[in-house]
C-alpha cells in the first residue's frame, strides 16, 4: 500500500503548542454523505486523543476499500493534524506526498498543522521548504502561518525564498497587506540581504498599489542598518520625512547609535532633529546619549550640552550604570572635557564608585588633568582603587595609569614632591595588577617625574625601561566583564554555621535585644531593622512585646520608614493581643500628630479585622476639629468606636460631631449622614426616642419629658452638617435621589428646630430657608427670615438670595429694600462694605430692577461691592431695558459683557445701538478691544435694517486709524468685509471720489478681484447723473489698468465702452484726427487677447437684455462675485449695448450673426437706423461677405444721441443690493459735471485723456 511508505515505528509522543487554524474543521468544504461523515468522525476522535496511528490505519483501509468513499482533502487534514498533535513530524512529509499523488490540494489548515509541528521541533528549513511548495500550489495561509514561515526564513537566512514566497502570493491573488510585507522584510533584513528587503518593498508599492507605512519603513530601515547600508537607511528616512510618516523611537535611536559608532556624527545629529520634527517629545535616555556624542562630534558644543540637561532633567528611574558608563566613554577623544566632568559628576550621585566602570574613571581622570585640576584627579584614582578593595579587583587596564601620569605631568600647581610620590604609588599599583607594562607607561610616568625636577628618578626609571623591553613578555588574560560593564572577580565564599538554639531563646534573645537598643540614646533603628530582618529569615515569631519596642525607637527618632516595614513584617496570628497591641501603636502615632501613617496602620488593623482600642479619642477628635484636618479614615473610624458603647454620654456625642466635621472637611458628605443616623438612633438619645413616641401618639411635641437624668441630645451643630450634607448630595443627585434627600433634609430640619428651637442660631435658620426656599415655600421663607431679623441673627448667603426671590415673588420691594440697606450696613474692620456674594448680589440688581427701583439700582452698582457692571448690565438686557445698559456701560465692563450685550443687541433687532455700543467701547478702551467678528454681525445688520448711515460711521472708525487700529492691522477677512460694505454704501450714496479711494488703499491683506471693480463700475453706470458717472467709471478702469495686476474682464470693458459712449468719446469725431478714447480702450483689448471675453460678454448682456424687456418690474440684485462675471444685471441699456456692438464690429472686433439677431430682438428699444444697419450686417454675414459697411454709413454717420443736462423721469427705480440683499437709504443729489466731461483732453492714451476730468468734489 502507498501508505506503509510513512514510518510508524516511533513510540515517542511528543506535545507541542498549537494556535487554532484559520479554517475550521468541522465546516469543510466537501460534499459528505453518511460514510464520509462516519470516516470524518473517526478521524476527528483519532485526532482529539492523539491517536496517530489508528488515524493513519484507517486512510489505508479508506484506500484499499472501495466501498468507503475516496480519500480527499478533509481525511488528510484530520490525519495530518494528529499526526501534528503528537508531534510526529516524520511522518508529515510523506502523508503530504501522498496527497499530491492522489492530485489532492492540502488545505490552509493542513498546512497550518505542519507548520506547527515543525515549528515545535524549530526545523526551520522545512517550514520554508512547505512554504514554497504550498505557495506554489495556491493554498491559502493563515496569519500565523505566514507569520511563522517569514520567521523560519529569516532564521535559516533564506531571503530568496522570502522573495519567492511573496511573489507566489502576489501572483496566486492573495490580497497582501503592509503587514505582510513589513514581515517579509523583516526576513530579510534577518538574513542579512537588504537588497531583498528593499526589492520587496518596491513590489509593495509597484506591484501591489500599497503604500508604505511607519512598520514597512522601520523594518527596511532595520534591515539597512543591521547590514551597515547607513547610506540607504538615511535615504529611507529622507523618504519618511517626505511622506510625514511618524516612526517610532527605537528604530530612530538604533540607526543614530550605527551612526555615531561609524563616525557619521553630522548626519547623526541631522536625523536626530528628524525625529524631534516628526513629534517624538520624550526621547530616551540612551538616545540623547548618543545624540549628545554626535553633537560634539560634530562640533556643536551647544546642542550636546542642551542633550545633557534633557538626560538630568529626565531623572531617569533605575538607571543603569553601563548606558552611563558608556555615555562617558563616547567623550573619550571630545574637545568639550567640561561636559565629560559634568557627566562624571552626574554618575557619581547616580551610582556607588563600585558600580562606575573604570573606563569611565579613565576618562574622568584624564578630563580634569586637562582641565588643570590634578588633585581631582588624584583623589578620582584613589577611589577607584580603594573600590577595589573587597568587591572586585584592580583592573589591569593599562589607560587609568596613563591618564593619572599624563595628568601629573600636566601640572603646574601643585608640589612637584607629591606628583612624584603620587607616581610612584601608582606606578606601584600597576606594576602589581599589570602583567606587562609597555612602553607607553614608561613614556607618561617619565613624563611626571621630568615635569616634577626629579632627575635621578628620571635616569633610573629610563634604566629600567631599557631593561624591561628586551624581555619576553607574558600573554596578558583579558578582563571580563558582566552586562553592567563591572570587572568579573573570583570571589571567594564561606559557608555560615546554621543557628539551632531553638525558637522561644531564640525570640527571647531578640526580644531583650530590641528592648535594649529601643532605650539606647542615640538611633539604634538601623540595627533594629538589621535584627527583625534576621528574625523573618529564621522563621522567628515577631511577638507584641518587640512590636512596642519597635514602636517607641520609631517614633523616638522619627523612623517611620521602619514603621511601614514593619506592618509587612508583622504577622497579627502570632500576636497574643494583636488588637491592643496595633492599637498602642495607632495611638502613639496619633499622639505625635502622624495623621498619614496612622491611617495607613487603621487600614492595616481593618484588612486583618482587627479594631484596635485607641487612646485619647476624644481629645485627638478636637485636635483634627481646630486643626481643620482631612483624615476621615481616622475620624470615621475612631468615631464608630466611641459608638460601640452601650450607653453613650454627651461627650461622646460630641465627639462624633466632631469626627462629622471632618468627614466635611474631607467633603465625604456620606460619611456625614451615616453618622448623624447612626448617633440618632443609638439607644442612649432617649430623648429622640421617647420625643418620636410623642409625635406618633399625637401629643404635644413641645411638652417637656420626665426624666431622671440629663437627656443626651445630637448637637445643633451636627444637625446643621447633616443637612448641609443632605442639600450638598442633592446639587449632584439625580431626580430620583434628589427627593428623597430633600425629604430627609426636611425631616432633620424639622427636629433640630423643635430640638433647639430656643437656642437656634442664624446658620440653622438659614438652612431652613434654604430647605423652604427648594420647596418653593416662599411664604414660609419671608416669615423665616423676618423671625431672624427679629432675632437678631446673621443669615448666610443662601438664606439672604432666597429671600430677596420670595419678597421679589411676592411684590414686597420694601423688603428688598430693606435686605439692600443691611447688605450696605455689614461692613468689616477695616469699616469698609463687605462684598456682595454673586448670587446675592444678582438677584438683589434683578429684583430692582424688576421693580422699576432705578435709584436704588443706581446705588447698588455704585455703593455695594459685587454688584458689579456686568451684573447690571445683563440685568437691563434679561429685562429688555437694552438703552439703559448702554448708559450703565463704562470702562470697568469685562470684554466678556461686552460680547454678551452686543449679542442680545442684535438678537433684539436694534443694530443702532449695538453700533452705539461698539463706538463707546473703541472710545473707552479703543478699537483693538473689539472683535472684528462682533463689528462684522452689526454692520450686517445695519446693512438689512437700512441704517446705512451709521454703518458707515461704524466702519470709518477703521479708515480713520484715530482709535488705536487701523484697518491694516485686522484680519484679511474683515478687511474684505470693510471695503465691500463701503463699496456697497458709497455707490448707493453716489460718493464715487471715496469709492475710488478704497481702490487705492495699499498693503491690503486681501486680492481685490476684478468683480469688486465691476460692482464699483456699475453704480457708476447706474448713478442718476450719468456724465459724472461715467467720469467716475473711467477713473475706476483706469486704477484697474494702471494699479496692480488685476485681470480684467469682458464686463469691465463693457462698462468702460458704456461710458465713454456716454461721454460722447466712443467714436473719432470728424474734426480730430485722434483716436478716440473708446478706440484706444478697444485696441487694449486687441492687443492683450481680451477679444473674446469682451464678444461673450456682449453676447451675455445682449441675452440678459432680452430676458429683462418680457419680464418687467424685476428685481435686481448686485453681487460681488469673484469669478467676474455678472449676473443678471441690467445697468446697460439695449440702445447702448447696439451702438457699442457696432462700435466693435466697425473696429476690428466684428459680431456674428447670431449676437446681430439677438440684437435685432430688441428692435422695439432701437433707433430705427441701427436697426436697419444691424439688419445689413446679419444678411452680409449669412451670405458670406464677412464686415462690409452699410450703405452710405461712417464712423460716426450714425447720430448718437445727444447728451444733454436732463433730470431723469422719477420711475421705479431697481434697488440694489449688496451679498445680503440690503435695503437703500437716500440717493445723492444730482451733480454738475456735463462741462467737466466736454473738457477731457483729445489724446491718443486713454489714460492720459482721463486725467484732467475732475470730480464733483473738486
Amino acid at each position: 500500500m502507498r501508505l506503509s511508505r510513512v514510518d510508524v515505528s516511533s513510540t515517542s509522543v511528543l506535545s507541542q503548542r498549537r494556535w487554532m487554524s484559520s479554517e475550521s474543521m468541522n465546516n469543510v468544504p466537501f460534499e459528505t454523505n453518511e460514510a464520509m461523515t462516519k470516516v470524518l468522525e473517526e478521524l476527528d476522535a483519532c485526532r482529539e486523543t492523539g491517536k496517530w496511528r489508528q488515524a493513519l490505519k484507517l486512510l489505508d483501509r479508506v484506500d484499499k476499500d472501495e466501498a468507503l468513499p475516496a480519500l480527499d482533502p478533509a481525511m488528510y487534514e484530520r490525519a495530518i493534524a494528529s499526526c501534528a498533535r503528537m508531534g510526529k513530524v516524520e511522518v508529515l512529509p510523506g502523508l503530504l506526498n501522498n496527497m499530491l499523488v492522489d492530485d489532492l490540494t492540502p488545505t490552509s489548515a493542513t498546512i497550518d498543522f505542519i507548520i506547527q509541528a515543525y515549528l515545535a521541533k524549530e526545523h526551520w528549513g522545512l517550514i520554508v521548504q512547505l512554504a514554497s511548495e504550498a505557495t506554489s500550489m495556491g493554498v491559502q495561509l493563515s496569519p500565523a502561518a505566514f507569520n511563522a514561515i517569514m520567521e523560519a526564513c529569516g532564521q535559516v537566512k533564506d531571503a530568496d525564498s522570502t522573495m519567492s514566497i511573496m511573489t507566489q502570493l502576489s501572483e496566486a491573488g492573495v490580497q497582501l497587506s503592509t503587514d505582510h510585507y513589513a514581515a517579509s522584510i523583516r526576513a530579510a533584513g534577518m538574513s542579512r540581504r537588504p537588497d531583498t528587503a528593499m526589492a520587496l518593498f518596491v513590489q509593495m508599492e509597484e506591484r501591489d498599489g500599497l503604500k508604505g507605512d511607519s512598520e514597512t519603513f522601520s523594518q527596511l530601515i532595520r534591515a539597512q542598518t543591521l547590514t551597515g547600508n547607513l547610506e540607504q537607511a538615511l535615504q529611507s528616512f529622507a523618504s519618511v520625512a517626505q511622506r510625514r510618516l511618524s516612526l517610532e523611537e527605537p528604530i530612530y535611536t538604533s540607526t543614530i547609535d550605527s551612526l555615531v559608532s561609524n563616525g557619521k556624527f553630522w548626519q547623526a545629529t541631522c536625523l536626530f532633529e528628524q525625529m524631534l520634527e516628526s513629534g517624538e517629545k520624550h526621547p530616551s535616555v540612551f538616545c540623547l546619549g548618543r545624540a549628545m556624542l554626535a553633537y560634539t562630534g560634530a562640533n556643536r558644543s551647544q546642542h550636546a550640552w542642551a542633550c545633557w540637561k534633557k538626560i538630568v532633567e529626565i531623572n531617569e528611574p533605575n538607571p543603569v550604570a553601563m548606558k552611563y558608563n558608556k555615555m562617558l566613554q563616547g567623550l573619550t577623544h571630545a574637545k568639550d572635557t567640561q561636559l565629560a566632568v559634568e557627566v562624571f559628576t552626574h554618575i557619581q550621585k547616580l551610582f556607588n564608585p563600585t558600580e562606575i566602570h573604570q573606563g569611565a574613571y579613565t576618562t574622568a581622570i584624564r578630563a580634569y588633568g586637562r582641565l588643570g585640576d590634578t588633585q581631582k584627579a588624584v583623589d578620582l584614582f584613589d577611589e577607584y582603587v580603594d573600590s577595589c578593595k573587597e568587591t572586585r579587583r584592580v583592573s589591569r587596564y593599562v589607560g587609568i595609569y596613563l591618564a593619572l601620569f599624563n595628568a601629573l605631568s600636566r601640572d603646574t600647581v601643585r608640589d612637584p614632591a607629591l606628583n612624584t610620590r603620587d607616581a610612584k604609588r601608582a606606578w606601584r599599583i600597576m606594576s602589581q595588577n599589570v602583567p606587562v607594562v609597555l612602553p607607553p607607561a614608561y613614556a607618561s610616568l617619565a613624563g611626571v617625574f621630568a615635569s616634577s625636577g626629579e632627575m635621578k628618578t628620571l635616569e633610573e626609571l629610563i634604566n629600567h625601561a631599557e631593561r624591561s623591553w628586551g624581555a619576553t613578555a607574558e600573554e596578558i588574560e583579558e578582563p571580563e566583564f558582566d552586562e553592567d560593564g563591572n570587572e568579573v572577580e573570583a570571589v571567594a565564599v564561606f559557608d555560615g554555621e546554621d543557628m539551632d538554639l531553638g525558637s522561644d531563646n531564640d525570640v527571647l534573645l531578640f526580644n531583650g535585644v530590641i528592648s535594649g537598643l529601643s532605650k539606647a540614646r542615640d538611633d539604634q533603628t538601623a540595627n533594629i531593622e538589621a535584627y527583625l530582618q534576621m528574625m523573618r529569615t529564621r522563621g522567628l515569631p515577631i511577638t507584641d512585646s518587640i512590636v512596642r519596642a519597635t514602636t517607641d525607637a520609631c517614633i523616638r527618632f522619627e523612623n517611620w520608614k521602619l514603621l511601614r516595614k514593619l506592618m509587612k513584617m508583622l504577622d497579627v496570628d502570632t500576636l497574643k493581643n494583636a488588637e491592643i497591641c496595633a492599637g498602642d501603636t495607632v495611638s502613639k502615632l496619633l499622639e505625635v500628630g502622624n495623621w498619614g501613617l496612622g491611617r495607613e496602620w487603621l487600614i492595616f488593623c481593618h484588612r486583618n479585622g482587627l479594631h484596635p482600642p485607641i487612646r485619647r479619642k476624644m481629645e485627638l477628635l478636637r485636635e483634627m476639629v481646630e486643626q481643620k484636618s482631612k483624615e476621615w479614615r481616622i475620624a470615621y473610624a475612631l468615631a464608630n468606636e466611641t459608638m460601640s458603647f452601650r450607653r453613650l454620654v454627651q461627650n461622646n456625642v460630641d465627639s462624633v460631631a466632631d469626627a462629622a466635621e471632618v468627614c466635611l472637611n474631607a467633603d465625604h458628605l456620606d460619611c456625614v449622614t451615616k453618622l448623624f443616623d447612626a448617633v440618632a438612633g443609638h439607644s442612649s438619645l432617649r430623648f429622640f426616642r421617647n420625643h418620636q413616641r410623642q409625635v406618633q401618639a399625637g401629643r404635644d411635641a413641645m411638652q417637656p419629658l420626665k426624666l431622671n437624668a440629663e437627656p443626651v441630645i445630637v448637637p445643633l451643630r451636627m444637625y446643621k452638617m447633616a443637612i448641609l450634607a443632605l442639600l450638598r448630595q442633592s446639587r449632584s443627585a439625580g431626580p430620583g435621589d434628589d427627593e428623597w434627600r430633600m425629604a430627609k433634609s426636611e425631616r432633620i430640619c424639622r427636629q433640630m428646630l423643635e430640638v433647639h428651637g430656643k437656642n437656634l442660631d442664624g446658620e440653622a435658620l438659614s438652612m431652613a430657608i434654604s430647605i423652604k426656599a427648594t420647596a418653593g415655600d416662599d411664604d414660609d421663607v419671608g416669615a423665616l427670615y423676618e423671625t431672624m431679623r427679629a432675632l437678631n441673627l446673621k443669615p448666610n448667603t443662601y438664606a439672604q438670595n432666597a429671600a430677596i426671590i420670595a419678597f421679589s415673588r411676592q411684590r414686597r420691594t420694601d423688603q428688598v429694600l430693606a435686605i439692600r440697606d443691611e447688605l450696605s450696613a455689614d461692613r468689616n474692620d477695616n469699616g469698609e462694605v463687605k462684598t456682595v456674594e454673586s448670587n446675592v448680589a444678582k438677584s438683589l440688581l434683578l429684583s430692582l430692577a424688576l421693580a422699576h427701583e432705578n435709584d436704588a439700582f443706581r446705588d447698588a452698582v455704585e455703593n455695594l461691592p459685587g454688584c458689579t457692571l456686568d451684573m447690571a448690565m445683563n440685568v437691563m438686557v434679561s429685562t429688555n431695558r437694552a438703552k439703559d445698559a448702554i448708559d450703565y456701560f463704562d470702562e470697568s465692563a469685562s470684554t466678556e459683557m461686552f460680547d454678551a450685550l452686543i449679542d442680545q443687541l442684535c438678537k433684539s433687532d436694534n443694530p443702532v445701538l449695538a453700533a452705539t455700543l461698539v463706538v463707546k467701547q473703541a472710545r473707552l478702551k479703543g478699537l483693538a478691544s473689539v472683535h472684528p467678528n462682533r463689528v462684522k454681525r452689526v454692520t450686517n445688520e445695519l446693512i438689512e435694517k437700512g441704517d446705512l448711515v451709521e454703518a458707515e460711521k461704524l466702519l470709518q472708525l477703521y479708515l480713520d486709524g484715530t482709535n488705536g487700529l487701523s484697518l491694516k492691522q485686522t484680519p484679511p477677512y474683515f478687511q474684505q468685509h470693510t471695503l465691500e460694505m463701503l463699496l456697497f454704501i458709497y455707490g448707493e450714496f453716489g460718493h464715487f471720489n471715496a469709492m475710488r479711494a478704497v481702490f487705492e488703499k495699499e498693503l491690503l491683506a486681501f486680492p481685490l478681484e476684478v468683480a469688486h471693480y465691476e460692482a464699483a463700475m456699475e453704480y457708476c453706470a447706474d448713478s442718476r447723473d450719468e456724465l459724472a458717472g461715467a467720469v467716475a467709471s473711467l477713473k475706476l478702469f483706469e486704477n484697474l489698468r494702471t494699479h496692480g495686476f488685476v485681470r480684467p474682464s469682458g464686463y469691465s470693458y463693457l462698462l468702460t465702452l458704456q461710458s465713454c459712449l456716454r461721454l460722447e468719446r466712443l467714436e473719432p469725431s470728424n474734426a480730430s484726427a485722434v483716436r478716440s478714447t473708446g478706440q484706444v480702450i478697444l485696441a487694449d483689448v486687441q492687443e492683450h487677447g481680451f477679444h473674446k471675453a469682451v464678444a461673450a460678454e456682449l453676447a451675455k448682456q445682449v441675452a440678459s437684455a432680452i430676458k429683462q424687456t418680457a419680464v418687467t418690474n424685476q428685481k435686481v440684485i448686485r453681487r460681488i462675485n469673484k469669478k467676474g462675471e455678472a449676473e443678471n444685471v441690467g445697468v446697460i441699456k439695449p440702445v447702448e449695448l447696439a451702438r457699442i456692438a457696432l462700435f466693435c464690429h466697425r473696429h476690428g472686433t466684428p459680431m456674428n450673426a447670431q449676437l446681430a439677431t439677438d440684437l435685432l430682438k430688441l428692435h422695439q428699444h432701437l433707433p430705427a437706423m441701427i436697426s436697419n444697419e444691424l439688419a445689413f450686417i446679419k444678411r452680409s454675414l449669412e451670405e458670406g461677405l464677412g464686415v462690409v459697411a452699410a450703405p452710405g454709413s461712417r464712423a460716426n454717420s450714425i447720430p448718437t444721441k445727444r447728451v444733454v443736462k436732463v433730470k431723469k423721469t422719477i420711475t421705479s427705480k431697481t434697488k440694489k443690493t449688496p451679498v445680503v440683499g440690503l435695503k437703500t437709504g437716500p440717493k445723492r443729489p444730482r451733480s454738475k459735471s456735463y462741462e467737466a466731461a466736454i473738457r477731457a483732453a483729445t489724446d491718443a492714451r486713454w489714460g492720459a485723456v482721463l486725467e484732467p476730468i475732475v470730480g464733483d468734489d473738486e
